[in-house]
């Protein structure tokens, strides 16, 4: 009993995204000897980056949230938004200890695969593997497996896909970022490789959005903050037009103009986007340096792949 306790609360403090990073950070410090006060610099600043990004997220979604009931009421469709932390959730009632043994062992095939295969990548998105692990769990015991064989068939799965992920799509991240320094974690990998597939069918010759020589008056357009902003702008205007002044000031605005609400959502939304860019940066300028401490100790090479 002691023993599930104390997997259970590893797990829970692995699949909360920041402090996994951190003690990424943690270690990697720790084993290139840095002095203390670099240590907790780095450990605390890694964290706060996620914390930041986590900030940025819930403005961004804050923002988004009406559009679902404003885009209904103009068209009359509606629309379900997929939820991963509710569907894991649910799932957790019924598959909830395969899941956390899945996740735990997963990890560690994680690192034996890549200590030992070309596939050098270490998945530190804790809660994609939170939910890739329950995914794998209940297809494995749908298949019939349970016991010993679903806690290593399922962890061993789910260690290759850990590693086979990143892999896939470093050719495109390599140059998006211009090295490997980085490589991505996400359960959308297939999406983004198809993507940059058809990319480099259709694509041969055309040249960048950062080599377009645009007017001097809509240079303001290169900068991403303004031009979402002006996006979203378009975007919610037009919805709100269309569902009505009244529906909108009743509704979401709380009596204000509806025209009003409709521009700072959509700066809201502009302002989500660019507090999540800053906790990337941030968790970004720790994590890597911190990384090659840790990845030298346990495997020479290895790449830290993030969402």
């Amino acid at each position: 009993m002691f023993i599930q306790n104390l997997l259970q609360f590893v797990v829970d403090v692995l699949k909360v995204p920041s402090i996994l990073v951190g003690l990424v950070a943690l270690f990697g410090l720790m084993a290139q000897r840095k002095p203390f006060p670099d240590v907790i610099k780095g450990t605390v600043k890694t964290i706060l980056g996620f914390l930041v990004l986590a900030g940025g997220a819930s403005v961004l979604v804050s923002s988004l949230t009406p559009l679902g009931d404003i885009f209904k009421e103009a068209f009359d469709v509606q629309g379900i938004i997929p939820n991963n932390e509710a569907m894991v959730s649910i799932a957790l009632a019924k598959y909830g200890a395969p899941t956390t043994l899945i996740m735990a062992f997963g990890m560690v095939a994680n690192i034996v695969v890549a200590r030992f295969t070309r596939l050098k990548y270490i998945y530190l998105s804790g809660h994609v593997t939170f939910y890739m692990a329950c995914m794998v769990a209940i297809i494995l015991s749908v298949a019939g497996f349970e016991g010993v064989q679903l806690i290593y068939t399922g962890s061993l799965a789910l260690g290759i896909l850990m590693a086979a992920f990143p892999a896939l799509a470093q050719p495109y991240m390599r140059k998006i970022v211009g090295g490997d320094q980085v490589a991505l974690a996400h359960t959308g990998t297939i999406g983004y490789v198809l993507s940059g597939w058809i990319g480099t069918l259709v694509g041969k010759g055309s040249k960048s959005t950062e080599e377009m020589n645009m007017p001097k008056n809509l240079s303001f357009l290169r900068d991403s903050t303004i031009s979402i902003s002006l996006t979203m702008m378009v975007i919610y205007l037009i919805l709100s037009v269309s569902a009505g002044k009244e529906y909108v000031e009743a509704n979401f605005s709380g009596g204000q103009n509806y025209l009003v609400y409709s521009f700072i959502q959509a700066i809201t939304f502009a302002a989500g986007v660019f507090i999540i860019l800053q906790g990337v940066r941030l968790i970004l300028a720790e994590i890597v340096p911190a990384f090659t401490g840790f990845s030298e100790k346990l495997v020479p090479n290895a790449v830290p792949a993030l969402d």
